[in-house]
């Protein structure tokens, strides 16, 4: 205790002391004075009647005093006992509160200062740790693991003081102090680990006297849960629940951010694989088409040269050729750069610009193809019009490549606060179930391109397909998020449409 508050007390019942002095100094006196004027003026009395009296009455006195004198010393010790336990405990609690907020500030600069969960795993555990210096318990007897979900169980993935093969060894989360902790989003603590359902399929913890559960959940998801056990009994208050709380929800919040950063690099990823794809994509087809068409249209060139001077009508003829092959490698040109970049989209909306798209497919491979409510288009906005676009794009490109379709249909309608884009076709169709299981087979990777384009823009995309009967591919919008600008909802029947079922034509 600080040698500050032993003065203070001491001066204060120093001060008492001469207060009591003084007081009994005063009451002597006052007695001689009563005495000498009851007895001696009023009475009448000599002197060696009533002094006895005055003397035992001073003695009387006196003793108080020292009584009192006593009292006093003896509250100075009770006092300076007392104010040293308080004192010495609110400085263990306030130790303990600085030792906990430094050990979760420096929890909080590593999840600052590393996406790596399972350096913050470490340090969570170790925070643990304190409850049990707190306690005089060494932390050497700590055992704990942090327990993640990997195939609808629950696997250590940091562990402290695990034996053998604990490491291997995986739970269910449905029993016991963790099933308790995990329905109830609580800190849950038993005090018979060895006998726990789940806990006791670990030899650390079967050698355990209180073990104490940390559910690992952000909102409505639950990651796992982190377990701490000791092999001495303890008590922990609610201060050291507090405790474990925090360093849950601090190892959530790294969880968290590793799982965002790992998300970011695989779409990192799939960006870079999806531009590499689309560049090899238009290098083909430049090889393909016009590189190759110009190459035939320098030949043609050459050729008509030397036939101007010696048969100036076949070389007429070539050069008509020429013109015909030109104006062909110009139409795919074109084309590809529609496809790059439809100008239109911007300019005119969604519905001119899948339109001009059907009418160019359509062309290029003789299938018939048309548009429905393409006015509707209108409704979303234009990122959401680019977005949808490009899924459209990709049914119309699967069609054309695998239905063996005689007809293709685009149908846009709204209700009920959503947008809806059908493509349908009535070519082979295919088992979905068979496509969605592996990606190596047709088309199957433009569906997932697909299904996280709609993601963007807060829709959802449903495909069904059966062998022999075609396949219809559905993009829903929702309105309140993807509404252009200055739209206002509509009344029911003003631009609500029932579904349209695909036509049958063709078939």
């Amino acid at each position: 205790m600080d040698d500050s508050i032993d003065t203070t007390i001491d001066h204060g019942i120093a001060r008492l002391n001469r207060l009591v002095i003084i007081t009994l100094a005063l009451l002597i006196v006052l007695e001689i004075g009563l005495f000498v004027l009851v007895f001696a003026v009023f009475g009448m009395r000599p002197i060696g009647e009533w002094l006895p009296e005055l003397a035992l009455a001073a003695l009387f006195t006196l003793l108080l005093g020292v009584v009192a004198l006593y009292g006093l010393g003896q509250a100075r010790l009770r006092l300076r006992r007392d104010v040293n336990q308080r004192v010495g405990r609110e400085l263990r609690q306030s130790r303990a509160a600085d030792n906990r907020v430094r050990s979760l500030q420096r929890m909080a600069s590593t999840l600052s200062a590393t996406l790596s969960f399972e350096r913050v795993v470490e340090q969570s555990l170790d925070v643990c740790s304190l409850a049990l210096d707190e306690m005089g318990i060494p932390r050497e007897s700590l055992v704990g693991a942090v327990f993640l979900y990997e195939d609808n169980k629950l696997r250590a993935i940091a562990r402290r003081r695990f034996l053998g093969e604990d490491s291997q060894r995986t739970i269910a989360g449905k029993q016991g102090a963790v099933g308790a902790a995990l329905a109830s989003a609580s800190v849950v603590v038993t005090n018979n680990p060895q006998e726990d359902p789940e806990l006791r399929v670990y030899d650390a913890f079967r050698e355990c006297l209180t073990a104490v559960c940390i559910p690992l959940r952000a909102r409505y998801q639950m990651f796992g849960a982190m377990v701490i056990g000791t092999d001495t009994a303890v008590q922990f208050d609610q201060d050291h629940l507090d405790l474990f709380q925090a360093v849950g929800d601090q190892a959530v919040v790294a969880l968290q951010n590793a799982q965002l950063y790992q998300h970011l690099e695989a779409e990192k990823q799939r960006l870079i694989e999806a531009d590499e794809e689309a560049r090899k994509e238009l290098a083909r087809d430049l090889h393909d088409g016009p590189t190759q068409s110009i190459a035939a249209i320098a030949m043609r060139l050459g050729f008509a040269r030397t036939m101007i001077d010696q048969d100036p009508e076949r070389a007429k003829q070539e050069i008509q050729r020429v013109e015909t092959l030109a104006k062909k490698t110009s139409t795919e040109i074109r084309g590809m750069l529609f496809t790059l970049r439809p100008l239109v989209l911007e300019t005119q909306g969604l519905g001119v610009a899948v339109d001009a798209l059907l009418r160019r497919y359509g062309e290029s491979d003789g299938i018939e193809m048309r548009l429905i409510g393409g006015e509707t288009g209108s409704v979303l906005s234009k990122s959401a019009q680019v977005v949808t676009f490009a899924i459209i794009e990709e049914a119309l490109n699967n069609a054309r490549k695998y239905s063996k379709a005689s007809l293709i249909e685009v149908r846009f309608w709204q209700t009920e606060g959503l947008f809806v884009a059908a493509v349908h076709d009535n070519g082979v169709g295919f088992d979905t179930y068979d496509v969605n299981r592996d990606y190596s087979t047709r088309g199957s990777l433009g569906m997932v391109n697909m299904r996280e384009r709609a993601e963007r823009i807060d829709g959802s995309l449903r495909v069904e397909s059966t062998p022999e009967t075609g396949t219809t591919v559905t993009l829903v919008v929702p309105l309140d998020t993807q509404r252009a600008d200055g739209e206002s909802p509509v009344e029911e029947g003003e631009r609500l449409v029932e579904q349209p079922q695909p036509s049958d034509a063709g078939k």
